[in-house]
């Protein structure tokens, strides 16, 4: 799926090609991905409106427009074509078009059907949902050891789940926070009330090396995330831990595991991750 330097690499991708563009039509093959406003007045406010930027908070692509911002969540599977009209593409999964005024189209692909877009008013969007459930950045300077102690004090849910949960601190998925985790030297299952302030320190230092390491890099190219605007991220050749189960750790050569953490694949070095 992709995570925040893959959404960050389709957010500079896009950007160029979008602004100064306006929207001249749109298409919705499934409702269900249009979570606000209704689909007529969705439809009838977007069309005519100019695209300015191309913004991104966390996994969150923001579309800023004339008058409203168009919110789009990838979810699991979510991708971004940029083609001309003509152009032939597998229709099965193209849940959203957007044509623009130069016989380009922005369709939006996702095999899954979880992605979701939101068409709010550019001034007040960021007090409202779902903005206002994002948390900040690892490198936001909000985000503190004394931050993390305050959110996740008394608390016993394991650290690789606290760290999916994007309310707290935005921006890490499956990938990352395994990879997260191993350079910090923290048990994914370990209960963030057990946490040192060393251990959070590390996660947080670690979380910004690796996720700006890897916006430099394009993201990642694995078999869960692909880009579709011919972007291939390198990344996954710095992978220590993640998809690397049964293979030897780079740092003591012991056998990288694989298990379930919240039923999500958790990859880690049990010889350098000691569990608390």
């Amino acid at each position: 799926m992709p995570e925040l330097p893959e959404v960050e690499t389709v957010r500079k991708t896009l950007e160029p090609l979008l602004i100064n563009h306006k929207i001249t039509n749109i298409r919705i093959f499934l409702n269900k991905i249009v979570k606000n406003p209704d689909i007529l007045t969705f439809k009838s406010k977007i069309v005519g409106q100019t695209i300015h930027k191309v913004e991104r908070k966390a996994k969150l692509i923001i579309f800023v427009l004339d008058d409203d911002v168009l919110l789009s969540h990838l979810r699991m599977e979510g991708k971004y074509y940029y083609q001309k009209k003509d152009e032939k593409i597998n229709w099965k999964h193209v849940l959203l078009v957007l044509d623009l005024d130069n016989d380009y189209q922005l369709r939006y692909h996702d095999t899954r059907r979880f992605g979701t877009f939101h068409l709010q008013n550019k001034k007040t969007y960021q007090s409202l949902k779902p903005y206002t459930n994002i948390g900040p950045e690892p490198w936001n300077e909000l985000v503190t050891v004394n931050y993390l102690k305050e959110k996740w004090n008394n608390k016993k849910q394991k650290v690789k789940t606290a760290l999916l949960d994007q309310n707290i601190i935005s921006g890490l998925g499956n990938i990352y926070a395994d990879e997260v985790l191993f350079a910090a030297k923290v048990h994914p299952e370990t209960p963030v009330n057990k946490l040192s302030s060393e251990d959070l320190n590390a996660i947080i230092s670690n979380a910004i090396k690796i996720l700006k390491l890897s916006i430099e890099l394009g993201g990642s190219t694995i078999a869960t995330y692909t880009s579709s605007l011919g972007i291939k991220g390198t990344f996954q050749n710095h992978l220590q831990v993640h998809t690397r189960v049964n293979q030897p750790c780079f740092i003591c050569q012991n056998i990288i595991k694989k298990i379930k953490v919240n039923n999500r694949g958790t990859y880690f070095c049990s010889y350098c991750q000691t569990k608390k």
